[in-house]
Order: C-alpha cells, then sequence, then structure tokens
C-alpha cells in the first residue's frame, strides 16, 4: 500500500505506528526490573553529534551548487528512492523507537 507523499494519510499512519512502538516499548518497561538511572556523560555525545549535523546542514544549505554540497536531506532522499527502501526505513525507525522506549 502506497500513500501519497506529505499527505494527511501519510502523516497520520507514521504517527499511529510510532504511537504503537512507544506504548508497545512503555509496556515491556513496566515488566522489567528497575535499575539505577544512566549516566548523563553519554548526553555530551549526543550534543556533539546533533550540533555536528546541525551545522552540516545549515553550511550545506547556504553552499552552492546544490549537487556538489547536498544536505543530509537530500542525502536521505537519495537513501530512499525506492518504496522497499523506505518499507526497511520505516521498520527499522519502528523497531529504534521501541528500543528507546524500553529504556
Amino acid at each position: 500500500m502506497s500513500l501519497p507523499p506529505f499527505s494527511g494519510m501519510a502523516t497520520a499512519a507514521v504517527l499511529a505506528a510510532g504511537t504503537a512502538a512507544v506504548v508497545a516499548g512503555a509496556a515491556a518497561r513496566r515488566r522489567r526490573p528497575r535499575h539505577p538511572p544512566a549516566r548523563v556523560a553519554g548526553w555530551g555525545l549526543w550534543v556533539v553529534l546533533a550540533a555536528a549535523a546541525a551545522l552540516w546542514q545549515a553550511a550545506a544549505y547556504l553552499q552552492q551548487p546544490r549537487h556538489e554540497h547536498p544536505t543530509l536531506s537530500s542525502l536521505a532522499n537519495a537513501l530512499l528512492d525506492s518504496h522497499p527502501a523506505r518499507a526497511a526505513a520505516f521498520v527499522l525507525w519502528l523497531l529504534a523507537t521501541i528500543r528507546l522506549a524500553r529504556r
């Protein structure tokens, strides 16, 4: 089944699947024993990675010609051009959401 890109139905499908994954992860988390909270030191790495991605996106967006300086979104569009690739990425996104919800 294929939904038109950027349509209300496509957005609803993504939100519904994400909500289902979060609910499944939260239910699984309730069944697991509690562990002490994770160290906060790992947040620094995520902040650095997010800042690097944002800087790359901004720099590539401002530079011309676009084909020599692709943005992250244009690179992702090239990778997700086919329906099988989009389906695989969607399934991976759902699995990652479930894993994060269980943490």
